[in-house]
């Protein structure tokens, strides 16, 4: 519980977004004192603010961070698939249960790449992972049940699926799915998560002991490099605040152990360049 709560505040703190908004705050404020000195430190601090915003309108940085990510593993499909397991991204319980309606956004991709997935291996188990990754919460419903609802209205057959409702991070997605799936020595698994997610998810997964292949779900990027005018901080920001949230996930995780490695491999794509 500790480290949740740690991770939380910590990601709080060092949020691109963030970080953005403290520099300008802490910049102003010593601005204002008297001594040179600081005066001096706000005034850099409120200039690097300026300039890094006006190189994301300019520069597409957060694509550029994100593309690694999204490189690292493409589809990965076996002959055969004992199960396959979806990782919970945005769903949101809150709204949810304030609307009337099962609410989620780029969940829904994971759902379709299941439901395909589902049809193409009629066999495989299939099982959900995710709980609630908030420090509270506000309603008794769980990721899991906003999942469940959404699913069924796709066609998904929900006596097939096993819901793992109590995770709260990555690790916990890993950890808890596999005292509810037990996976095998010589089964093979899919798994589904967003693009970027992906290299986190492989690492975990594979820590718990798992023999999983990659079946990325949702893509923010084309994949390939290339220079462009930006002129959108707004778009720029969320992808970069999407990869450093991934980055330091990773690195975080290999401190404590929760993984094997800072970058897996498996199939990794090659960098494309369009300048």
């Amino acid at each position: 519980m500790a480290s949740f709560v740690l991770s939380k505040i910590l990601w709080g703190l060092f949020a691109p977004a963030n970080l953005l908004l403290f520099a300008m705050i802490a910049g102003v404020l010593l601005e204002r004192t008297a001594r040179p000195k600081l005066k001096k430190t706000g005034r850099f601090l409120c200039l690097s603010a300026i300039a890094f915003a006006v190189i994301l309108v300019l520069l597409p940085l957060g694509t550029w961070a994100l593309i690694p990510l999204e490189n690292r593993f493409s589809a990965d499909l076996p002959d055969r698939a004992s199960g396959i397991v979806v990782i919970g991204g945005d769903e949101n319980p809150d709204i949810s249960e304030a609307r009337g309606q099962a609410t989620a956004l780029d969940s829904t991709r994971r759902y379709i790449k299941m439901l395909e997935m589902s049809r193409r291996y009629p066999n495989a188990r299939l099982v959900f992972a995710g709980g609630s990754g908030k420090l509270t919460r506000r309603t008794l419903l769980s990721e899991a049940d906003v999942a469940s609802e959404i699913m069924g209205s796709l066609g998904l057959p929900a006596d097939r699926i096993v819901f793992e409702n109590a995770s709260r991070n990555t690790y916990e997605n890993a950890v808890f799915a596999t005292r509810l799936a037990r996976p095998q020595p010589g089964e093979t698994w899919l798994l589904i998560t967003s693009a970027a997610h992906m290299p986190r998810a492989m690492a975990c997964f594979t820590k718990a002991g798992w023999n999983v292949r990659a079946v990325p779900a949702g893509y923010a990027t084309t994949g390939r490099y290339g220079f462009s005018l930006s002129l959108r901080i707004d778009e720029q920001l969320r992808l970069l605040t999407t990869a450093a949230h991934e980055y330091i996930g990773l690195v975080s995780y290999r401190l404590m152990n929760r993984i094997d490695s800072i970058w897996p491999e498996q199939n990794l794509l090659p960098p494309l360049y369009s300048f």
